[in-house]
């Protein structure tokens, strides 16, 4: 392997630290938001704000698949920041809530832009670290933003209300913008100007289920993102009856992130980093298995060191979900893949709210909660039964 430059030492860490604000200000955005509008628009505030996070992106996915894909990505990437800066500044300008929401729209949008341009640069600004590793590093930073951002958010929104947040928020973007101009250099990643639309706008969609272990790996990606909202639904009125009290309940939900840091580190050694397949189901088992535990034993030690176990397998997983696009999908394809795979991930999460939801689909909480680990457990399942036959029609086994 060729020497890193040392410039090329320097460039990823402050890449990761630019990517870990930027999460951070996101997240923190929106718990603000959230705050906001069940504090002055009540429920139905609340599910227009989680619309606007799922919606705008779904339609624009074809869009922000050929931009990152087939634009400068140090131009699509500071683009995306700056609409950033621009749209929370007209939030916090406009003491509106319905104007912050239909603004949203937007920010939800360039967010997925701002996540698709740093998932295809990672390989790009990586130096001498290897792939896998990289990749873990950016989980690892997600993870830490989760943890961070609604206490945050939450300190701020009652020490400033809703409009303070978002002028902070438009601040951090501009520095975040600048930093990336400076850190990305202008060809940090060849652009083909025809790969990335081959196929159309609906290339992106299709990439993803052309490669048949990456295809059958959806099930349990998919499962897995569908189960944990359900979980967490759920598991806000099961976890505190429970706990006996929100500060032992919060504890449970961090040892999930704390297992999950661990998880997205471990998921990036040489090990499991050279696997496309082994990250992903493993992961994947761990946290149907934790679930599960978590319904079956209503004990809150049991369920703590089961979270962290689940956590675990959750970061694991994360990182293994990355690196199987990296290993699978066409490099000209990384953009409009993860776009089109967050779009996915978003509908699942939304789809999750619904089931996890006690009384709508189901009375009991905890029968919610046995059942997400039962389904995540067996979407693994389905996935090994098929890569199995998979394997078993061809002489020399490929899906590895």
């Amino acid at each position: 392997m060729p020497t890193a430059s040392p410039r090329a030492r320097r460039t990823y860490p402050v890449f990761v630290l630019l990517a870990f604000v930027s999460m951070v200000g996101d997240a923190m955005a929106l718990f603000a938001l959230t705050l906001a509008a069940a504090d002055q628009l009540g429920s139905w505030g609340v599910t227009i704000l989680f619309l606007t996070g799922l919606i705008p992106p779904i339609l624009a996915a074809p869009l922000v698949g050929r931009l990152v894909d087939g634009t400068n990505l140090r131009r699509i990437w500071v683009a995306s920041l700056l609409a950033h800066v621009l749209l929370f500044a007209l939030m916090a300008l406009v003491d509106d809530l319905r104007v912050s929401l239909v603004l949203m729209c937007g920010a939800s949008i360039s967010a997925v832009i701002n996540a698709s341009a740093i998932f295809k640069l990672i390989p790009s600004l990586r130096g001498p670290l290897p792939l896998a590793r990289a990749s873990s590093l950016i989980v690892s930073a997600g993870s830490l933003a989760g943890i961070l951002a609604p206490p945050i958010a939450a300190l701020a929104y009652t020490a400033w209300s809703v409009q303070p947040v978002l002028a902070l928020n438009a601040l951090g973007f501009t520095v975040l913008a600048l930093g990336a101009g400076l850190v990305v250099p202008r060809r940090a990643v060849p652009v083909d100007l025809k790969e990335p639309r081959a196929g159309g706008d609906g290339a992106g969609a299709r990439i993803l289920f052309t490669d048949r272990l990456l295809a059958l790996l959806l099930i349990p990606m998919a499962a897995v993102v569908l189960f944990t909202s359900a979980e967490g639904v759920a598991g806000v009125f099961y976890l505190r009856s429970v706990a006996g009290n929100d500060t032992l309940y919060a504890v449970m939900l961090g040892a999930w992130s704390v297992g999950a840091l661990i998880g997205a580190l471990t998921g990036g050694s040489r090990f499991l980093g050279a696997r496309v397949r082994t990250p992903v189901l493993l992961g994947g088992v761990l946290i149907g298995a934790a679930i599960l535990a978590e319904g079956l034993w209503p004990d809150a030690l049991v369920i703590l060191a089961v979270f962290l176990l689940g956590g675990f397998g959750n970061g694991m997983h994360n990182t293994g979900v990355r690196n199987a696009v990296y290993a699978r999908i066409p490099e000209a394809h990384h953009g409009a893949a993860w776009a089109y795979l967050t779009v996915v991930f978003k509908i699942m999460v939304g789809l999750g709210f619904l089931l996890g939801t006690p009384g709508l689909v189901v009375d009991s909480d905890r029968l919610i909660i046995i059942a997400a680990g039962t389904g995540s457990l067996a979407a693994v399942l389905l996935a090994l039964v098929g890569i199995r036959a998979a394997d078993r029609h061809r002489r020399t086994p490929v899906l590895n």
